[in-house]
């Protein structure tokens, strides 16, 4: 799965730039905007806060282009809230100067669940899953495409080395980041069929299993999700014009 970047959803106007190339005046770096945490209200409500530069105005949209809008304050956070939904949503998230000029998006689509979960779901990468506590190793989403190339991803200790298996069989390795994220790319595509995944670090493995199946055509609109044994099934498209399979897992075993 090549790394792609993906576009907002619904984005308009402006001069847009990517996540790679956010040059802000004087052609300092502008840090694409994100979201951090998600919460339920009492009220039902869901509320969003993130990261963004400083002043600038955020965007949360559908792919339809329905939008919500909030400011960054002065130390670059933002919060914003969108009523509830029964079914996954997903949202093209963008940041805009005030003059509308410049338009700074995120990689990917950030996924709503019904539960409140997110997760950045990243075009041939494994997806970031927000709000998922530490306290070990933990597969937190399966991704694929329909050649069956794959990302397991996930939280170890910080700058743990982990190492993938698919039916007892090492399939790819990475280091967590400083965050305790990994995304392990496999070495061979996943066959049609139910896999099952094993993460270990050394001194924790984490196991589940993930039924793969290519993904239908998606006539209804841009993505499509349904409930798995696994978790929440994703089904969206690219910017390559290809369909990605995520799986947010729901529960994943660990063995100590």
């Amino acid at each position: 799965m090549g790394a792609i970047l993906l576009a907002s959803c619904g984005g308009r106007g402006g001069t847009n730039v990517d996540a790679h190339s956010a040059a802000g005046p004087g052609g300092d770096y502008l840090s694409p905007p994100s979201v951090t945490a998600t919460a339920v209200s009492t009220a039902g409500r869901l509320l969003l806060t993130g990261t963004a530069a400083p002043g600038l105005r955020v965007r949360v949209a559908t792919p339809a282009g329905q939008a919500v809008w909030a400011t960054a304050d002065e130390q670059g956070v933002w919060r914003t809230e969108l009523p509830a939904g029964a079914e996954p949503r997903l949202f093209g998230l963008s940041m805009t100067d005030a003059a509308g000029k410049r338009t700074v998006q995120a990689e990917g689509y950030l996924a709503i669940l019904p539960d409140g979960r997110a997760a950045q779901l990243r075009a041939g990468a494994g997806a970031v899953v927000l709000g998922a506590a530490g306290g070990g190793l933990k597969i937190l989403a399966v991704d694929y495409d329909r050649q069956g190339g794959a990302v397991i991803a996930g939280l170890a200790a910080p700058g743990a080395t982990v190492t993938v298996r698919v039916d007892g069989v090492q399939r790819g390795q990475s280091a967590a980041d400083a965050e305790g994220r990994f995304g392990v790319a496999l070495s061979q595509p996943l066959a049609r069929g139910e896999h099952q995944i094993e993460a270990a670090d050394g001194e924790h493995q984490a196991q589940t299993v993930a039924p793969v199946s290519p993904a239908p055509n998606l006539t209804a609109g841009p993505y499509r999700a349904e409930r798995a044994a696994l978790g929440w099934r994703i089904d969206w498209l690219t910017p390559g014009g290809g369909v990605q399979s995520t799986i947010i897992v729901d529960r994943a075993e660990a063995v100590h």
